[in-house]
């Protein structure tokens, strides 16, 4: 399968093209409450993906986006293609198990467990704010790395489940070893006697030594305040997925593997679409798809895109829910993967406000500045006008002004020119943009810069303009 990344996949206003190299530098695309942004330049975008025979992964904000989506791939042809990830039971994602059998090198390395489990904590704890100390990230990082390495090295597995018994019965103070009723009832007993028995290697004996010291030495010594909390930081993170739905579809193994909904089948061109809306399901539908978007970003950044060429999509309305760190790093090189992020919020406070805590502000325009072309629909928002007009800079202005004098029976007049070094587009001008809509012709209004291109008459920016349907 060839693929010419200069093919043209949409047209702004009919006649400046947008190609897929472009497509995979991403999207950014701003627009106030009921500016048109979804249905008319996302919507444009959406149907010229499809077409493209694109694969992709869609989250769900809101309740009706599988909805919009299944028309989307109705008028493009791709209804067959569409997988739908919902609390039915038809696919299932145990992504510890993915983690420990997938393809790559670092298939079943700890390390990457940890990390996948602190990027669901990020996305259910960033609203509290602040820096925090960074202990406790630590901390709960050293826990759940030897909660993983116990497991594996009795078991041969791991689960959220298996992780979550471990930690809530591991010995609480030093004597607690020798008690004999701990010594019954502790899963963390069972396994440590079990992985002391198994046939391991030199270098597996290393890492279950490791865990035995830290349970039975180092973790009943901490203070049990600080033990609390560190156990607390864990369990709030795993809880989610202790309960249904989201047990059965994240946490457990199927006994038909073909249920399994793995991040790859995007690249063969399928649209996979994560019906667990954050309106229905909360925090729970929140960490359950910034959990498999984070699979799904590591297994596109993994693939050989010379066996695997076809452009694949990550499709995120009311981006602000699901914006992790790590979307910045995959952010930076994703155009060598081929992947085509396009991300629809309200304004630039509403990552601020999610991602939360100190440096926020670098990390959203870090991720803003990596999504090349950016999309400025209608807003009443100063900080995302002026942020806007400030991307598309400034040049020197040319005003002109006439004066009229009376006096007495004599009648004056004249003309003067200014220059002045001023915003192209002026922050006041996005408050202005046509909504779409009966009243504007079901047309919508958009401000569009690209980096490093220009358009017609020399201009950094483009007024395009979408056609509702």
């Amino acid at each position: 399968m060839q693929i010419d990344l200069d093919k043209e996949l949409y047209r702004f206003n009919g006649q400046h093209p947008f190609t897929i190299r472009q497509a995979c530098e991403g999207v950014q695309i701003f627009g106030g409450i009921g500016s048109g942004k979804t249905s008319g330049s996302g919507a444009g975008l959406a149907r010229a993906f499809l077409r493209g025979g694109f694969g992709g992964l869609v989250l769900c904000a809101k309740n009706d986006e599988v909805e919009t989506w299944k028309a989307y791939a109705k008028e493009t042809g791709r209804q067959n293609d569409l997988v739908i990830f919902d609390t039915d039971g038809d696919w299932m994602f145990p992504f510890l198990h993915y983690e420990m059998t997938r393809p790559g090198k670092g298939a079943g390395f700890t390390e990457n467990v940890v990390r996948l489990f602190m990027t669901v904590h990020e996305a259910l704890s960033r609203r509290s704010g602040g820096g925090g100390d960074p202990y406790w990230t630590s901390a709960m990082q050293q826990l759940i790395r030897n909660a993983v390495d116990l497991s594996i090295m009795a078991t041969g597995s791991v689960s959220v489940p298996l992780m979550y018994d471990i930690v809530r019965s591991a010995p609480q103070t030093l004597e607690q070893k020798a008690d004999p009723e701990w010594k019954a009832n502790s899963k963390c007993c069972e396994l440590l006697v079990q992985g002391n028995f198994k046939p391991l290697d030199r270098w597996a004996k290393f890492d279950f030594d490791a865990a035995a010291s830290f349970w039975l030495r180092e973790f009943p010594s901490i203070s049990p305040k600080t033990r609390s909390g560190i156990i607390s930081m864990f369990t709030t993170t795993a809880d989610c997925f202790m309960r249904r739905p989201f047990r059965q579809l994240f946490s457990e193994v199927p006994e038909n593997l073909d249920q399994i909904c793995y991040p790859e089948f995007s690249q063969e061109g399928v649209i996979i679409i994560l019906n667990l809306p954050v309106k229905e399901f909360g925090d729970a539908g929140r960490a359950a798809q910034v959990v498999y978007k984070y699979m799904w970003q590591q297994a596109t950044e993994r693939r050989n895109v010379k066996e695997h060429p076809r452009p694949v999509f990550l499709w995120v309305d009311e981006a602000q829910n699901f914006v992790t760190d790590y979307d910045m790093h995959f952010q930076a090189t994703a155009r060598s993967s081929r992947a085509c992020t396009v991300y629809l919020t309200q304004n630039k406070p509403n990552y601020y406000a999610e991602l939360g805590g100190e440096g926020s502000r670098a990390r959203v325009d870090s991720l803003i500045g990596n999504l090349q072309t950016k999309i400025f629909h209608a807003n009443s928002d100063p900080e995302t006008n002026n942020y806007a007009a400030e991307v598309i800079g400034k040049s020197w202005q040319t005003r002109k002004g006439d004066s009229m004098n009376f006096g007495g029976e004599s009648l004056s007049m004249g003309s003067n020119r200014s220059e002045s070094f001023d915003y192209d587009c002026p922050p006041q001008l996005f408050t202005r943009l046509p909504k779409g809509g009966p009243e504007n012709g079901n047309t919508v209004g958009g401000i569009v810069f690209q980096n490093g291109r220009t358009w017609g008459g020399n201009e950094t920016f483009l007024f395009a303009t979408f056609k509702q349907q």
